[in-house]
């Protein structure tokens, strides 16, 4: 695992506009302009508890060994810290059934099944094929007829969705996945629970810290 301290205002960022109400950030962006494009993309699932005071952006591949090896600590960690939001960016980089699988999960949460095609694609043994992806998305609940639908009637936001996380990842300099920005930091490689958990406390002590700068 690797970690260094993102200076957002310091990336060489794209001009091209991200189809999204927080457009890709130009190379004078401020800092906070910066943040906003990666945490506040109204498209991108998330959990996003009231009064959450740290963010965790994970990008992942449902193929990714490390990806499912931090699949349930990253799900313990919401179950004991209700102040923690994250938010999901499908970066489909193992072929062809990663890139399937992206597209179901996006496309079911239109019928409110994200989480569950999430969970059901990382408890699904790989490889992963096209068929697979289909059944987990079956035994998650979905309609497939409304979900068919909705890769048609949404493949444009879809598109786009998964667009952004590739030029995201590109911008953060991700040469695999899992990657992570928690808080103000990021991270490569799988976590596990204390990993995660000693994460939140340095964000929150991070941006403790700043507040108390700006308040001097």
């Amino acid at each position: 695992m690797r970690w260094f301290v993102l200076a957002v205002s310091a990336l060489t960022f794209s001009a091209r506009a991200a189809a999204t109400t927080v457009p890709a950030p130009g190379p004078e962006a401020s800092t906070e302009e910066a943040r906003r494009f990666f945490t506040e993309d109204p498209d991108a699932p998330m959990v996003a508890p009231k009064g959450y005071d740290v963010t965790i952006v994970q990008y992942m591949d449902y193929q990714c060994p490390a990806c499912r090896a931090t699949h349930e600590p990253l799900k313990k960690l919401l179950a004991e810290d209700k102040k923690v939001r994250v938010i999901f960016r499908d970066w489909p980089i193992f072929g062809a059934a990663s890139e399937h699988a992206a597209l179901i999960a996006v496309a079911s949460k239109f019928q409110g099944k994200y989480f569950a095609v999430h969970d059901a694609l990382f408890e699904t043994p790989r490889p992963l094929t096209n068929k697979k992806v289909d059944a987990a998305a079956r035994k998650a609940g979905v309609d497939w007829e409304r979900l068919k639908k909705d890769m048609v009637d949404h493949s444009e936001d879809i598109e786009d969705l998964l667009a952004r996380n590739d030029e995201q990842a590109q911008m953060l300099g991700l040469d695999g996945t899992p990657g992570f920005i928690i808080g103000s930091t990021q991270s490569f490689g799988g976590m596990t629970l204390d990993q995660l958990r000693e994460s939140v406390k340095e964000a929150r002590a991070g941006a403790a810290a700043k507040e108390s700068r700006s308040g001097e």
